[in-house]
């Protein structure tokens, strides 16, 4: 294992040079066109880069990485890295709803006083940070940096435990928070899925997944590069609109390996239609991980079904658990098997135990550890758990990060036990072991305890899931005393159905299948419903804004 992420990267440069590349691909005009960088190109921008760093900062510094989707976030990513730099990536203002605020609140967390970026977006980004009432801030555009200047670079001292990069979590309970990620962490994850993708040494991972998020940046850009594999990817927004993209990408570069959430699946299957599909091939996937958020049970039959007629074979599925305090992934279902799906006692799981039934609520199975000491504790008395008693997720792995950047963490990083084991990170996820496997049931925070029962948010959410005239759903309790549910649900086409019907319906339906007082129901425009990056729904964010009356409901039906 390599001692730094630099090292890493630089020997697969010296390995694979021109031969292994990356491609950033865009529909234009019904066809795919393609920029791509080979492994030696990637590294001459990026050495170019780190020497206008060692010029104009310090190692220690941090810089905002603001880019567009693209080859020009990449290289400046490993400029940084060169540079021993610490890289904070963060998405362009214009792309989130909370941009300028995530914006502003990473500037003064982070200390950042140098922003990089793309000519094309420069002007437009000095206007948007001018007015964020910030310290003075230099934003310089690197594309235009000569690669010729390459030759003038200079390894800086870096090792195991020099920062790499800050990763912002997702914040779909709390607010962002800067996770340090040191050079020893992220070489631990990189090797840790590279073994149990089978330690590849060729074929091509295509995706779509932001870079500033930890499953877009670590698994689909940085893996290939630790690995030496090709990499064909596209904008979110790309995806988002034309979510075939994907599949043609995957069928034109015969792609071995296939990363995205459980939505970004889901949307593709639901979205595309059968003459955009016609004549594609899918029989080069070999690995279809999934992760980031719950990995639903129908989305993976439904994909299988649709996808299957083009070769996209059902052992491909490969169910990950993992999050950005432990660098990316944790867990990880074994290879060539498939998802493994189980049925549960949806009352036994209410009380905290899991008892595999013929037909109860499912479950997909997110494998083992990868090269980590994986526990399931009770949160309140801290004493391990035994198999299929659900807790709070434990881990001790040399993938966990170091803490947050510039706040006291210890009790998110260095838990112990009742017995004094530890230093353990407590992942805030509930879940349970059961034959090796760990399956996640559900947030800590965002647990619904009614009269002694345990409620999983999801579970309500579900009940809506299959309706086509409903979009996104949020469940969460309205007070602390947890007396009262509700339901924010949004709503495709408000225009064309009853909206009082729909509710009670929904009412109806939420109270009989979970075995619940009859929910607040608030039918809501679709795109109401906050999401993170990775797709996690902002239950805490969304209660707020219920409870501040600022989701200007289409219609409310109250609870019991």
């Amino acid at each position: 294992m390599h001692p730094d992420l630099v090292t890493a990267v630089r020997h697969s440069v010296a390995k694979y040079g021109d031969e292994r590349w990356l491609a950033y691909v865009r529909p234009v005009d019904g066809e795919l066109v393609e920029e791509r960088l080979s492994f030696a190109g990637l590294d001459a921008r990026a050495r170019a880069i780190a020497v206008w760093l060692a010029d104009n900062s310090s190692p220690g510094q941090t810089a905002l990485l603001i880019y567009p989707a693209g080859l020009d976030f990449v290289a400046a990513f490993l400029g940084c890295l060169y540079a021993g730099v610490i890289a904070v990536p963060s998405s362009l203002p214009s792309e989130d709803p909370r941009g300028l605020d995530r914006c502003r609140a990473i500037v003064r967390d982070a200390d950042v006083s140098l922003v990089l970026t793309d000519t094309a977006t420069r002007e437009v980004l000095i206007r948007e940070l001018a007015g964020l009432d910030l310290p003075p801030i230099t934003c310089v555009a690197t594309d235009p940096m000569a690669a010729s200047e390459s030759a003038r670079w200079s390894a800086p001292r870096i090792g195991p435990d020099t920062i790499a990069f800050l990763q912002y979590t997702s914040g779909s309970t709390s607010e962002p928070k800067g996770v340090v990620l040191r050079h020893a962490s992220l070489v631990h994850n990189e090797h840790a899925i590279w073994t149990h993708l089978g330690r590849p040494r060729n074929g091509t991972i295509v995706g779509w997944l932001p870079h500033y998020h930890d499953m877009g940046l670590i698994g689909m850009l940085l893996q290939p590069l630790y690995a030496g594999m090709n990499v064909a990817f596209t904008a979110p927004a790309t995806f988002a609109k034309r979510p075939v993209t994907w599949l043609e990408m995957i069928s034109r570069y015969r792609a071995d390996i296939i990363v995205a959430p459980n939505f970004g699946y889901d949307w593709c299957v639901r979205k595309v239609t059968e003459t955009q599909l016609a004549g594609l091939d899918l029989n080069s996937v070999r690995v279809a991980m999934n992760g980031a958020e719950p990995v639903r049970p129908g989305t993976i039959r439904r994909v299988s079904e649709r996808l299957g007629p083009l070769g996209f074979q059902p052992e491909a599925w490969m169910p990950v658990y993992g999050m950005a305090e432990a660098t990316l992934i944790v867990t990880g279902a074994d290879r060539d098997r498939g998802a493994v799906i189980r049925a549960f006692d949806a009352e036994a799981l209410r009380k905290g135990y899991a008892v595999p039934v013929a037909d109860g609520t499912e479950l997909v199975a997110c494998g083992g550890a990868l090269d980590a000491d994986l526990r399931i504790v009770d949160p309140q008395t801290l004493a391990e758990l035994p198999t299929s008693q659900v807790g709070e997720i434990w881990l001790r792995s040399g993938s966990v990060a170091s803490g947050y950047w510039r706040q006291e963490s210890n009790a998110v990083f260095e838990a112990r036990s009742a017995t004094g084991d530890g230093p353990f990170l407590r992942t805030g996820d509930l879940g349970f072991l059961m034959d090796g496997h760990l399956f996640c049931t559900g947030r800590l925070k965002d647990l619904i305890i009614l009269n002694g029962r345990n409620i999983y948010p999801e579970d309500l959410e579900d009940v809506t899931r299959a309706d086509p005239a409903l979009g996104v759903c949020a469940a969460f309790a309205r007070d602390e005393d947890d007396r009262q549910l509700v339901l924010v649900q949004e709503v495709r086409e408000p225009a064309t159905v009853a909206l009082p019907a729909l509710a009670a319906r929904i009412q109806a339906a939420v109270a009989h299948s979970a075995g619940v007082p009859a929910p607040t129901v608030v039918l809501v425009d679709r795109g109401s419903v906050a999401r993170t990056t990775s797709g996690k729904i902002r239950r805490g964010h969304m209660r707020d804004l219920y409870l501040g009356g600022l989701l200007n409901p289409l219609h409310t039906l109250p609870g019991a």
